[in-house]
């Protein structure tokens, strides 16, 4: 199968991502059928398309005809069998659970087209693994979206052990019909590219909350004074400290010991104070904002430490062949996480700094794991570019 073959898609799962996925398909021309447990959900999912179809045509961005004909191209169901029985390409974006997913897959294994393409929005599970559950895991793969799918530009397209090249190939290129950065990711290794590079600074900034000396308002103040959009510890409470809780712990038992969730976190859960969601977590929010004191702004914590800290994954996911280049991983960074690339923005930087700071932060919070690569104390990491 190619791309040119994949008329009719089916999604699985029609919250955040689930709706997301059906509605960049429909407005790039397939017919879509969504599937859920009930007509509830699957109604809010559609007046929630309908909603941001109503929202470009309002911003001329999209005439009201082609929002019509959009629409039109989607159907919804709660019979899994009849959704996806004549389905090309198969995507769930079900919750993060190892066991629903295989359940589900079982059944799409036996139900779908023997040339259909199945895969998986996870955006942590083993793509491996969940293959398990098909008949032909050939025919697997990750198709990584990231949230608002409407609005952030990448996908991650994700070998499993048994994936062939031409499924991975045809979903790069899907993903680039639906007007999506597609970067290919090698190896099933946890966190995939993008989330892997970034995981590490959930450790730090745990690390830091722990340690206590220094306020997450002076922190989240100093970048967002340096170009920041939003703080970590403001972002960390806008995603819910419930999803850093879970990541961690995920992170905890497939890359290092090291992520077992901080104390502080910890305690917000138990409190089920989990951010904007309950309207406390570590800042209090109001009226959707987080109450944060901008007086002052650390001097100990430097804008470059971010930097630094992905980097230094970045490297490691460049070595462990997951990624096919640091231009690969710069542009996933820039699309799926509105940041400038790691590689390319620390080639202008003084490698000492950059090593000299991770020193610091390990040996600051007692995190070994974000010792310095080797290619970051001599300055070889500059030739990764290149490469």
């Amino acid at each position: 199968m190619d791309v040119k073959t994949i008329k009719k898609v089916a999604v699985i799962g029609s919250g955040a991502m689930g709706s997301g996925i059906a509605e960049v398909h429909i407005v790039n021309g397939y017919s879509v059928t969504m599937v859920d447990v009930n007509e509830e959900f699957l109604n809010n999912a559609t007046g929630k398309i309908k909603k941001n179809l109503e929202f470009l045509v309002s911003k001329n961005k999209m005439s009201q005809e082609a929002a019509n004909e959009a629409l039109a191209k989607l159907t919804t169901m709660v019979n899994l069998g009849a959704a996806i029985k004549d389905a090309d390409c198969i995507i769930e974006a079900v919750p993060e659970l190892m066991d629903i997913k295989k359940n589900i897959f079982k059944i799409v294994s036996d139900s779908s087209s023997k040339d259909a393409i199945i895969a998986s929005n996870t955006s942590s599970l083993s793509i491996s693994e969940l293959a398990q559950s098909v008949s032909e895991p050939s025919r697997f793969a990750g198709f990584h979206f990231f949230n608002p799918v409407n609005r952030m530009r990448l996908v991650e397209v994700i070998y499993g052990e048994k994936t062939s090249d031409t499924t991975i190939n045809t979903l790069m290129d899907l993903g680039t019909k639906l007007g999506k950065v597609a970067i290919k990711v090698l190896r099933d290794r946890p966190g995939f590219i993008v989330n892997r590079i970034n995981a590490p600074l959930q450790i730090l900034w745990s690390a830091v909350l722990d340690e206590g000396t220094i306020t997450p308002d002076s922190i989240d103040t100093l970048m967002k004074d340096n170009g920041a959009k939003m703080g970590p510890f403001e972002l960390m409470d806008f995603v819910g400290l419930d999803v850093i809780y879970n990541v961690m712990q995920y992170y905890e038992k497939t890359l290092s010991p090291q992520w077992k969730p901080g104390r502080f976190i910890t305690e917000r859960m138990k409190k089920n104070e989990l951010g904007m969601k309950t309207g406390k977590g570590i800042y209090v929010w109001q009226g959707g904002k987080a109450m944060i004191d901008t007086s002052h702004k650390t001097d100990i914590i430097k804008p470059v430490d971010p930097l630094a800290v992905q980097l230094n994954e970045a490297i490691r996911v460049l070595k462990e062949k997951v990624a096919r280049s640091a231009e690969d991983i710069d542009r996933g960074q820039e699309a799926g996480m509105n940041q400038p690339g790691p590689f390319k923005t620390a080639a202008s930087i003084d490698h000492n700094l950059i090593a000299r700071r991770l020193q610091w932060l390990s040996a600051a919070y007692n995190l070994s794991y974000i010792n310095p690569e080797p290619e970051i104390l001599d300055g070889s990491f500059k030739s990764m570019i290149q490469a």
